[in-house]
């Protein structure tokens, strides 16, 4: 009788058509033409794509089309950052595509690229732990179609860094059994490419996994050897040093914005991280697997079988495969943060404690179980049968049963990814869209209430709206001021019931805004350049103190501002803010303060100083926007006399001043805008974005280029 064989030549190349179907079957399966027309004030899981990604990727693809990397975003809040959030993924390669396709046949293209690598990987993973060719199918399926990759899909950032997850795995596992050179360098590509991919809270799961992975298996090494495994720890260290060279121009502006913005390490308190509570009830994680065979930690009551079946009937590298098991029951424990401790602990680690939304950490056990089901199948086959063909029915029925079980009620559970969002439409489309003919002035913007109006702000449109998770600190604090009296990066919500309201906030500013009862601070509109305000429940003092440019009994009311400030003007005299936010903001909103004439400034230029206390000057002269790009700003000015000109976008380290060529100091002007002071006379002020963190990551990047060149060349020599 000839020998069992489950694994056969070309396994490799099976186990990519099989990934590749995948991406193919979820184009065919798991979109639809677009998505229905939600109610004014509806979200659903397509909210964040619609209102984020999709606009930034349109954005960042603009700006590359024209030979400029996408720096700066003008179109949100005050503006702020856009490569250094992150999440739009500017410096991912495959994102490059978006150049070539229109936005969202470029997300398509990629959603299904990553599912199918992410099953590639996954079956690959499952390799190692001693699955066949069906095996590895089984673990690819199971892992790319579960419902924390699948259901992810309006999130991308979150699906491409899952899709690498297993890959790193690959690669810390091949080190360990023989730590070389080439590996080295192919763990630090990888774990480069994920965390270009855009979503950190992946980027540090995936260390959390590795470091629990890789540190229990060198310790019973060194324990047997008698000697500790240095080459292992020598290529992790090289790789992990390559990996944060290479992504160093996406991480070094990354962590210059994190620590100004909302979301400064450490600032994400235990209520933030877990204030939606459903996901993380483990009685509903229960019901959900009891009722539907399938939930966001299982994919699929087949997986469970498959990967008991992996550790009893002694599969090879069974000890590896519990211990990839043990994780993933640790991600699991760690996503009921009501009910034990291991979140909380966690949180004690650095990065992790601003991981948000514990039930995250299922990842770890979709993974863990989907490999092990892989093992488990070629278990069975070994196992039960002696034929060739009976072991492929065996082989074929798990993966079927996978596919019945777990696929398709994924498919069936999550919204399907539109092919169509239709085109981007201007504040003046939308106006339009409710009746409003109004167009606002071009660098003027625009305060648009309600989660649910976010806009695809193309061209010159500037809105402020829900804004990114990585707003500056100091703009969240000045529009939260504005709604609550307070200058805070926190905005408190209805608190459900039974819960106190000081124990129920969002997450750091995310521009959830809304108009307050009273007028007393309207003067932060003012100063930011708003001059339209749409909002669905207007309080009595917006018609009081705004025109109206619509019936009272409009469904959203539209409101012009005539006393908001020209994006650009000039200030005749300076006052010393004071040196606490809360006092500060008190004056900027006083009647005491006519920011039409007068302006604060951190320090006043001495120059000003004996100007300072002076009458205000009415007419004091004239600036106009010559050039307004996104990282390149040109105002000509005209007056006859010294002043400041004030542009009312976000002040932020990168922005460099220079008036008439020469550079000069660029002052931060009431408490968060950009001041240059300027002579009398004409003048011409151009403002230049260039952040050294880029500058600085670049270099160091190509510093980890040919550091990964070099250990690839020195394994070449070593393996010939």
């Amino acid at each position: 009788m000839a020998p069992l064989q489950l694994m056969r030549p070309g396994a490799e190349a099976r186990l990519f058509a099989t990934a590749v179907a995948i991406g193919l079957l979820w184009l065919a399966f798991g979109t639809q033409e677009s998505l229905p027309q939600l109610a004014r004030g509806a979200e659903d899981w397509s909210g964040d794509f619609r209102d984020y990604y999709l606009p930034n990727a349109e954005f960042a693809a603009a700006s590359l089309a024209e030979g400029r990397l996408p720096l700066w975003n003008p179109h949100q809040g005050a503006g702020g950052p856009l490569l250094a959030t992150i999440q739009p993924g500017v410096l991912y390669p495959p994102n490059w595509l978006h150049l070539l396709l229109p936005a969202e046949v470029a997300f398509l293209a990629l959603t299904a690229l990553h599912l199918s690598l992410g099953a590639f990987l996954a079956g690959c993973l499952a390799r190692r732990f001693g699955a066949a060719d069906l095996g590895a199918a089984v673990a690819g399926v199971g892992y790319a179609t579960s419902v924390q990759v699948l259901g992810s899909i309006y999130t991308p950032p979150l699906v491409y860094t899952a899709a690498w997850l297993p890959g790193v795995l690959l690669a810390v596992d091949a080190i360990i059994d023989r730590p070389t050179p080439r590996r080295a360098a192919g763990l630090a590509g990888i774990v480069a490419l994920q965390a270009l991919a855009g979503w950190p809270y992946t980027v540090a799961l995936t260390a959390l996994a590795a470091a629990l992975y890789a540190l229990p298996l060198l310790g019973a090494r060194a324990y047997h050897a008698g000697e500790a495994p240095w080459r292992a720890a020598l290529a992790f260290a090289a790789a992990g040093a390559a990996a944060g060279l290479l992504a160093a121009p996406q991480l070094l502006p990354a962590l210059e914005l994190l620590s100004r913005s909302c979301r400064a390490l450490g600032s994400v308190i235990e209520s933030q991280a877990i204030f939606v509570d459903p996901p993380h009830d483990p009685a509903l994680f229960f019901r959900n697997l009891f009722n539907h065979g399938v939930n966001d930690a299982v994919p699929g009551w087949i997986s469970l079988v498959l990967a008991s079946l992996a550790i009893a009937l002694r599969s090879p590298r069974r000890g590896r495969l519990a211990l990839l098991l043990g994780i993933g029951g640790f991600g699991l424990l760690a996503s009921f943060p009501n009910h034990l401790p291991v979140y909380g602990w966690l949180r004690e680690l650095p990065l992790l404690g601003d991981f948000r939304f514990p039930y995250r950490y299922r990842l770890l056990s979709t993974l863990a179980l989907a490999i092990a089901a892989g093992a488990g199948t070629t278990a069975l086959q070994r196992a039960l049968v002696r034929r060739q063909w009976t072991a492929r029915v065996a082989g074929l029925g798990a993966l079927a049963l996978l596919v019945l079980t777990a696929t398709a009620p994924t498919l069936r559970g999550v919204t399907p990814f539109a092919r169509s969002f239709g085109p981007p439409r201007s504040v003046s489309e939308k106006l339009a869209d409710i009746g409003v003919s109004w167009r606002p002035d071009p660098f003027q913007r625009v305060f648009w209430t309600g989660i649910a109006h976010k806009i695809r702000a193309p061209g010159s449109d500037f809105v402020i709206h829900d804004m990114e998770p990585l707003t500056l600190a100091r703009t969240a604090q000045l529009l939260t001021y504005f709604e609550t009296g307070r200058p805070s990066t926190l905005l408190t919500l209805r608190p459900p019931k039974g819960r106190k309201r000081e124990d129920w906030v969002a997450a750091p500013f995310f521009g959830w805004l809304n108009v307050p009862a009273r007028s007393q601070r309207a003067a932060i509109l003012d100063v930011f350049s708003i001059g339209t305000i749409v909002t669905a429940k207007p309080p009595g003092w917006l018609a009081r103190r705004y025109e109206r440019l619509t019936p009272p009994e409009a469904e959203l009311s539209v409101f012009h501002n005539p006393h908001a400030l020209p994006r650009a003007y000039l200030a005749a005299t300076a006052r010393q803010a004071p040196a606490k936010l809360p006092a500060a903001l008190r004056l900027l909103t006083s009647d005491s303060f006519d920011p039409r004439v007068e302006v604060l400034l951190d320090d006043v230029p001495p120059q000003l100083l004996e100007r300072s206390g002076s009458a205000a000057v009415e007419q004091l002269g004239r600036v106009a926007i010559r050039e307004y790009r996104a990282e390149r700003v040109t105002l000509r000015t005209s007056a006859p006399v010294p002043g400041i000109a004030v542009l009312t976008d976000a002040f932020f380290p990168g922005w460099y001043a220079f008036l008439d060529g020469e550079p000069v100091e660029l002052l931060r002007a009431n408490l968060n805008f950009r001041g240059v002071v300027v002579p009398a006379g004409d003048h011409v002020i151009e403002m230049h974005y260039q952040p050294r963190s880029l500058r600085w990551g670049a270099a160091l990047a190509a510093t980890g280029a040919l550091a990964c060149g070099a250990l690839w060349l020195v394994g070449r020599r070593d393996s010939a």
